[in-house]
């Protein structure tokens, strides 16, 4: 039955192992958000120039930004398929539970911006997922052509910017008449009701950013992860992961090459207007490049997972991984915390932020590994399941 959790000799430990990992990838990447306003990001890394805050800064431009929200959604795609694909064989789908477990997801999500971070991404994942219901209709490859449309289509932003146009708003004057300090002040001294507000406003200056940019990714990677599943490639994910592996290297190469290019030497010694056809077409390389990146990381995680003593060290990625929501909506009550309760907000260096996230992490492998011991799912995850299926679900273990 589908109300009940996924035996434990039917899971597939590398997607427990990914979805560890790509929470640790979030984090890594949030933490610097919760730290500095997106307004000011720039002054802010302007402002730490040691090599070990530059070295910092290399390390998560090219390994952590744009890289794990694909992965995360990628992970979200293939659990969302793997749910409909039992769900049919079991003669059990149902089209009304699914829309209410993506509803419930998009609710959470905007409680989540509002009483906590501005940051979150479970709210378009709500609103994907019932986009999924219908996608996930068609083939592998018509999954395959769609996520390559999705990904290829370069007006995203003409759209949004026209359409706010249309509608009068302007999205980024809120924060943007707010100065630094003023902003580093709300964030020390505000009252938590003026920081609802903040949070509105910070969401709405990077809605250009999250609609054109990040969602069409995302969506893109919900789809390829769609299509994985619908291939059969979770029956022997393992030795799929081994038969990719030159596919993977040569692709890595050669887009990693292009990247660094483009990053060291065509950007600084050309100028290409936006939005000319050549300007879109390197912008649409370079993102490839990311998703190279994203697909190139899991592809090494699940590569080191078949090696024995690789096997035991990241082996705690998975009790993580099962409390994926949980552990997503405690790292942001502890960025709260740390940042505005404790006024940590624009105190820590780029190096410093690194580490509380490697700090935090660690915790959440000994809390998920203990709460996993007396519990069949994550609480967040228990909420979610119960809501969906609109009764009350066993939570302890029998």
């Amino acid at each position: 039955m589908i109300d009940r959790p996924v035996q434990k000799s039917k899971r597939i430990d590398e997607l427990d192992l990914f979805r560890g990992f790509a929470i640790l990838g979030i984090f890594m990447v949030n933490i610097l958000v919760m730290n500095v306003s997106f307004l000011y990001r720039g002054e802010w890394e302007a402002e730490h120039i040691g090599w070990l805050q530059q070295a910092s800064f290399f390390v998560l431009e090219n390994l952590f930004y744009s890289k794990f929200f694909t992965i995360f959604s990628f992970l979200f795609g293939i659990g969302v398929a793997f749910q409909m694909q039992r769900a049919r064989e079991n003669g059990r789908f149902s089209t009304a539970f699914f829309l209410r477990r993506f509803v419930v997801l998009f609710l959470l999500g905007v409680a989540h911006i509002l009483f906590i971070w501005a940051g979150d991404i479970l709210h378009l994942y709500g609103a994907l997922g019932l986009l999924l219901l219908v996608f996930f209709r068609l083939p592998p490859i018509g999954l395959v052509v769609s996520a390559v449309l999705v990904f290829a289509f370069p007006f995203y932003t003409p759209i949004l910017e026209s359409f706010m146009q249309w509608i009068g708003f302007d999205y980024a004057a809120p924060l943007a008449a707010l100065s630094r300090e003023e902003i580093l002040e709300l964030k020390h001294q505000g009252s938590y009701l003026s920081g609802v507000h903040l949070r509105l406003k910070e969401y709405a200056f990077v809605m250009s950013f999250v609609y054109s940019g990040i969602v069409p990714v995302a969506f893109t990677a919900m789809l390829l992860g769609g299509a994985l599943v619908k291939a059969g490639w979770l029956n022997n994910l393992g030795e799929k992961i081994r038969q990719s592996t030159p596919y993977v290297l040569i692709s890595l190469v050669i887009l990693l090459i292009y990247r660094f290019t483009l990053l060291f030497y065509i950007v600084p010694n050309f100028k290409v207007e936006d939005g000319t056809p050549l300007s879109i077409f390197l912008v649409t390389l370079y993102q490839v490049s990311d998703l190279s990146i994203s697909f190139g990381l899991l592809w090494l995680v699940g590569t080191l997972w078949r090696v024995r003593l690789m096997q035991r060290l990241l082996s705690p990625l998975r009790y993580v991984g099962r409390m994926a929501l949980s552990n997503y909506i405690l790292q942001s009550i502890i960025g709260y915390l740390i940042m505005r309760t404790f006024n940590g907000y624009e105190v820590f260096t780029p190096f410093e932020c690194i580490l509380i996230v490697l700090a935090v992490y660690t915790v959440q492998i000994f809390l998920s590994k203990w709460w996993l011991q007396s519990f069949r799912f994550g609480p967040l995850e228990w909420l979610w399941r119960c809501a969906s299926y609109l009764k009350l679900l066993p939570l302890c273990r029998s």
